[in-house]
Protein backbone atom coordinates (compact mmCIF):
# COMPACT_ATOMS: atom_id res chain seq x y z
CA UNK A 1 0.00 0.00 0.00
CA UNK A 2 2.62 2.43 0.79
CA UNK A 3 4.33 1.52 -2.42
CA UNK A 4 1.06 2.34 -4.40
CA UNK A 5 0.57 6.04 -2.63
CA UNK A 6 3.99 6.92 -3.40
CA UNK A 7 3.32 5.64 -7.39
CA UNK A 8 0.45 7.32 -6.98
CA UNK A 9 2.07 10.69 -5.69
CA UNK A 10 4.56 10.33 -8.42
CA UNK A 11 1.73 10.50 -10.82
CA UNK A 12 -0.07 13.90 -9.83
CA UNK A 13 -1.14 12.80 -6.15
CA UNK A 14 -4.61 11.85 -7.15
CA UNK A 15 -4.07 8.80 -9.40
CA UNK A 16 -5.73 11.16 -12.54
CA UNK A 17 -4.13 10.50 -15.35
CA UNK A 18 -3.37 14.05 -17.36
CA UNK A 19 -4.06 14.18 -20.89
CA UNK A 20 -2.84 16.76 -22.88
CA UNK A 21 -4.82 19.28 -24.88
CA UNK A 22 -4.99 18.05 -28.95
CA UNK A 23 -3.84 20.99 -30.88
CA UNK A 24 -6.80 22.01 -33.24
CA UNK A 25 -6.60 21.45 -36.81
CA UNK A 26 -6.07 24.32 -38.86
CA UNK A 27 -8.51 25.18 -41.49
CA UNK A 28 -7.80 25.14 -45.10
CA UNK A 29 -7.55 28.78 -45.06
CA UNK A 30 -5.44 28.84 -42.10
CA UNK A 31 -2.93 26.60 -43.75
CA UNK A 32 -2.15 28.39 -46.78
CA UNK A 33 -2.33 31.52 -45.03
CA UNK A 34 0.94 30.30 -42.92
CA UNK A 35 1.98 28.58 -46.06
CA UNK A 36 2.32 32.05 -48.20
CA UNK A 37 4.02 33.19 -45.06
CA UNK A 38 6.35 30.90 -44.57
CA UNK A 39 7.31 31.16 -48.48
CA UNK A 40 7.78 35.18 -48.21
CA UNK A 41 10.13 34.42 -45.52
CA UNK A 42 11.93 31.90 -47.10
CA UNK A 43 15.33 33.29 -48.50
CA UNK A 44 16.57 30.86 -51.25
CA UNK A 45 14.88 27.73 -52.84
CA UNK A 46 15.37 24.89 -55.40
CA UNK A 47 12.69 24.31 -58.00
CA UNK A 48 11.31 21.69 -60.29
CA UNK A 49 8.85 22.09 -62.91
CA UNK A 50 7.18 19.57 -65.31
CA UNK A 51 4.92 21.01 -67.61
CA UNK A 52 2.19 18.60 -69.59
CA UNK A 53 0.44 20.11 -72.52
CA UNK A 54 1.08 22.98 -74.99
CA UNK A 55 3.14 25.57 -72.85
CA UNK A 56 4.84 28.71 -75.50
CA UNK A 57 7.05 30.65 -73.62
CA UNK A 58 7.98 32.90 -77.09
CA UNK A 59 5.69 35.52 -78.88
CA UNK A 60 6.12 33.47 -82.03
CA UNK A 61 5.14 30.47 -80.30
CA UNK A 62 8.25 28.27 -81.46
CA UNK A 63 9.72 27.45 -78.15
CA UNK A 64 6.96 25.04 -75.84
CA UNK A 65 8.46 24.58 -72.13
CA UNK A 66 8.52 21.20 -71.56
CA UNK A 67 10.58 21.36 -67.64
CA UNK A 68 12.55 23.98 -65.98
CA UNK A 69 14.65 23.88 -62.62
CA UNK A 70 16.97 25.47 -61.04
CA UNK A 71 16.93 27.91 -57.85
CA UNK A 72 16.02 31.20 -56.48
CA UNK A 73 17.89 33.46 -53.96
CA UNK A 74 16.39 36.76 -52.45
CA UNK A 75 16.33 39.76 -53.77
CA UNK A 76 16.54 39.09 -57.48
CA UNK A 77 19.06 36.22 -58.54
CA UNK A 78 17.90 33.25 -60.59
CA UNK A 79 19.17 30.16 -62.51
CA UNK A 80 17.57 28.22 -64.32
CA UNK A 81 17.89 25.47 -67.30
CA UNK A 82 14.76 24.93 -69.41
CA UNK A 83 14.15 21.77 -71.46
CA UNK A 84 12.05 23.13 -74.50
CA UNK A 85 11.33 21.75 -77.99
CA UNK A 86 12.07 24.33 -80.80
CA UNK A 87 9.88 24.46 -83.95
CA UNK A 88 7.44 21.23 -82.38
CA UNK A 89 10.65 19.09 -83.68
CA UNK A 90 14.17 19.06 -81.72
CA UNK A 91 14.34 19.10 -77.61
CA UNK A 92 16.34 21.43 -76.18
CA UNK A 93 18.17 22.95 -72.75
CA UNK A 94 18.39 26.90 -72.63
CA UNK A 95 20.63 27.91 -69.74
CA UNK A 96 18.92 31.33 -67.84
CA UNK A 97 20.48 33.24 -65.28
CA UNK A 98 18.63 36.95 -64.15
CA UNK A 99 20.09 39.13 -61.23
CA UNK A 100 18.42 42.37 -61.03
CA UNK A 101 17.73 43.53 -64.28
CA UNK A 102 19.79 41.90 -65.96
CA UNK A 103 19.80 38.56 -67.78
CA UNK A 104 22.24 36.42 -69.82
CA UNK A 105 21.12 32.71 -71.51
CA UNK A 106 23.16 30.49 -73.14
CA UNK A 107 22.68 29.99 -76.86
CA UNK A 108 21.43 26.96 -78.51
CA UNK A 109 23.57 25.82 -81.11
CA UNK A 110 26.76 27.09 -79.50
CA UNK A 111 26.00 27.11 -75.78
CA UNK A 112 27.71 30.46 -75.49
CA UNK A 113 26.38 32.70 -72.50
CA UNK A 114 25.25 35.83 -73.83
CA UNK A 115 22.59 38.46 -73.21
CA UNK A 116 19.32 36.80 -72.79
CA UNK A 117 17.03 37.63 -76.02
CA UNK A 118 13.56 39.00 -75.28
CA UNK A 119 11.72 36.87 -77.41
CA UNK A 120 11.93 34.27 -74.43
CA UNK A 121 9.09 35.78 -72.34
CA UNK A 122 9.28 33.67 -69.35
CA UNK A 123 10.91 34.50 -65.85
CA UNK A 124 11.00 31.85 -63.31
CA UNK A 125 11.78 34.42 -60.58
CA UNK A 126 8.29 35.29 -60.67
CA UNK A 127 7.02 32.29 -59.09
CA UNK A 128 9.22 33.62 -55.64
CA UNK A 129 7.55 37.29 -56.47
CA UNK A 130 6.49 38.70 -53.34
CA UNK A 131 2.97 40.47 -55.79
CA UNK A 132 2.44 37.83 -58.45
CA UNK A 133 4.24 34.50 -57.29
CA UNK A 134 2.97 31.56 -55.19
CA UNK A 135 2.55 32.71 -52.27
CA UNK A 136 0.01 35.65 -53.54
CA UNK A 137 -1.61 33.14 -55.50
CA UNK A 138 -2.14 30.98 -51.88
CA UNK A 139 -4.00 33.99 -50.46
CA UNK A 140 -6.28 34.78 -53.47
CA UNK A 141 -7.40 31.42 -54.32
CA UNK A 142 -11.31 30.53 -54.17
CA UNK A 143 -13.21 27.24 -53.35
CA UNK A 144 -10.82 26.35 -50.84
CA UNK A 145 -10.94 22.78 -49.29
CA UNK A 146 -8.77 20.19 -47.48
CA UNK A 147 -8.26 16.88 -49.45
CA UNK A 148 -6.77 13.91 -47.31
CA UNK A 149 -3.11 14.08 -45.99
CA UNK A 150 -0.12 13.07 -48.05
CA UNK A 151 3.25 11.93 -48.07
CA UNK A 152 5.64 14.15 -50.30
CA UNK A 153 9.18 13.04 -50.32
CA UNK A 154 8.75 11.40 -46.88
CA UNK A 155 7.33 14.71 -45.42
CA UNK A 156 3.66 14.41 -44.13
CA UNK A 157 1.52 17.45 -45.75
CA UNK A 158 -1.50 18.95 -45.59
CA UNK A 159 -3.31 18.66 -49.46
CA UNK A 160 -5.33 21.64 -50.45
CA UNK A 161 -7.50 22.01 -53.51
CA UNK A 162 -8.65 25.35 -54.83
CA UNK A 163 -9.68 27.38 -57.98
CA UNK A 164 -7.95 30.71 -59.00
CA UNK A 165 -8.73 33.27 -61.62
CA UNK A 166 -6.84 33.94 -64.37
CA UNK A 167 -6.12 37.34 -63.28
CA UNK A 168 -4.34 36.17 -60.70
CA UNK A 169 -2.53 33.03 -61.86
CA UNK A 170 -1.36 34.78 -65.37
CA UNK A 171 2.07 36.45 -64.06
CA UNK A 172 3.24 32.91 -62.60
CA UNK A 173 2.49 31.14 -66.13
CA UNK A 174 3.55 34.29 -68.04
CA UNK A 175 -0.12 34.64 -69.22
CA UNK A 176 0.18 31.27 -71.17
CA UNK A 177 -2.81 29.90 -68.83
CA UNK A 178 -6.19 31.67 -69.86
CA UNK A 179 -10.33 30.95 -69.56
CA UNK A 180 -11.80 29.07 -66.77
CA UNK A 181 -10.80 29.36 -63.13
CA UNK A 182 -7.18 27.55 -62.99
CA UNK A 183 -7.36 24.31 -60.39
CA UNK A 184 -4.67 24.52 -58.11
CA UNK A 185 -3.16 21.22 -55.80
CA UNK A 186 -1.05 22.61 -52.99
CA UNK A 187 0.88 20.19 -50.69
CA UNK A 188 2.38 21.80 -47.70
CA UNK A 189 4.72 20.05 -45.13
CA UNK A 190 2.46 19.31 -41.66
CA UNK A 191 5.31 20.38 -39.54
CA UNK A 192 7.11 23.68 -40.97
CA UNK A 193 4.31 25.05 -43.28
CA UNK A 194 6.72 25.06 -46.45
CA UNK A 195 5.15 24.57 -49.57
CA UNK A 196 6.28 21.22 -51.28
CA UNK A 197 4.58 20.83 -54.30
CA UNK A 198 2.00 23.45 -56.70
CA UNK A 199 -0.08 21.88 -59.41
CA UNK A 200 -1.75 24.12 -61.49
CA UNK A 201 -3.89 22.82 -64.17
CA UNK A 202 -5.57 24.42 -66.45
CA UNK A 203 -9.60 23.82 -67.65
CA UNK A 204 -10.39 22.12 -70.82
CA UNK A 205 -11.93 25.09 -73.03
CA UNK A 206 -12.88 26.33 -76.55
CA UNK A 207 -9.73 26.79 -78.64
CA UNK A 208 -7.62 24.27 -76.37
CA UNK A 209 -6.25 21.60 -77.93
CA UNK A 210 -4.14 20.65 -75.42
CA UNK A 211 -4.52 21.98 -72.03
CA UNK A 212 -1.66 23.04 -69.52
CA UNK A 213 -0.81 21.48 -66.26
CA UNK A 214 2.12 22.59 -64.80
CA UNK A 215 3.83 20.60 -61.40
CA UNK A 216 5.97 22.69 -59.32
CA UNK A 217 8.54 20.94 -56.73
CA UNK A 218 10.30 22.83 -54.32
CA UNK A 219 12.94 21.66 -51.55
CA UNK A 220 16.14 23.07 -49.69
CA UNK A 221 14.17 25.64 -48.08
CA UNK A 222 16.52 28.47 -46.73
CA UNK A 223 19.12 26.32 -47.88
CA UNK A 224 22.24 28.65 -48.77
CA UNK A 225 22.97 29.14 -53.18
CA UNK A 226 24.87 31.31 -55.15
CA UNK A 227 23.94 32.37 -58.54
CA UNK A 228 26.76 35.11 -60.06
CA UNK A 229 27.19 36.57 -63.71
CA UNK A 230 28.02 34.06 -66.19
CA UNK A 231 30.37 36.17 -68.04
Amino acid sequence: MVLLSLLLVGCGGDGAVSQATPTPTPTAEQILAKASQRLTETEAVHFDLDVEGETFVDANRTIQLLAAKGDLARPDRVSTEFTARALRAATVTIKLITIGERSWTTNLLTGAWGPAQTEFQYDPGVLFDDQEGIGPVMNRAGDVRQLEDEEINERQTYHVEARVGEEVIGPVTAYTMTGAPVRVNLWIDRETGDLLRARLAQEPGEGQASPATWTLNLSGHGERVSIEPPV
